[in-house]
């Protein structure tokens, strides 16, 4: 049963990508914005994330270690790397899946604004201090991402039943 959704969520992405075509109308307005946006978010997540992978006592982005108290966390190392793999590269899958215009890119939208949402959340509940401003900025970059996914999964509909 399990591996028959899985199937089916998947069969999209199996498809060939469209041959580019001059005529062909450009992304909504909508798709670019997530696309902007996702690629804004890998940006600042592979590059924190890889600082904090190379320097894991947080040295390189100048995060003390004692920041990790209280946390089930000894090192920067596991934090950096699902920073980098679930922030970083996962938004970047979403904006090719976008470029590409799979029918399944809106909810790629979405799980990156929410991923981010859960991220931000969790980072919240363990490290709370003086840089939850930074936090609060990407909570609502992942909340304008998730809505820009719900959005366009909405546009694409109306688009889809007017055809």
């Amino acid at each position: 049963m399990a591996a028959a959704n899985l199937s089916a969520i998947l069969e999209p992405l199996r498809q060939p990508a469209p041959v580019a075509d001059p005529t062909r109308r450009r992304l909504p307005g909508v798709a670019r914005l997530a696309v902007v946006l996702e690629l804004f978010l890998a940006i600042g997540a592979l590059g924190g994330g890889g600082l904090l992978i190379l320097g894991p006592d947080g040295h390189l982005l100048g995060i003390p270690p004692k920041m990790l108290a209280g946390t089930p966390f000894d090192t920067f190392l596991v934090p950096g790397i699902l920073l980098f793999v679930f922030v970083g590269v996962l938004p970047i899958a979403a904006a090719l899946v976008a470029a590409r215009r799979r029918s399944v890119a809106p909810m790629a939208a979405l799980a990156v604004g929410l991923t981010l949402m859960g991220w931000i959340t969790v980072e919240m509940v363990l490290l709370a201090g003086p840089s939850s401003l930074f936090w609060a900025f990407y909570l609502v970059l992942g909340t304008v991402i998730a809505a820009t996914g719900v959005a366009w999964s909405r546009h694409a509909g109306l688009s889809s039943r007017a055809a």
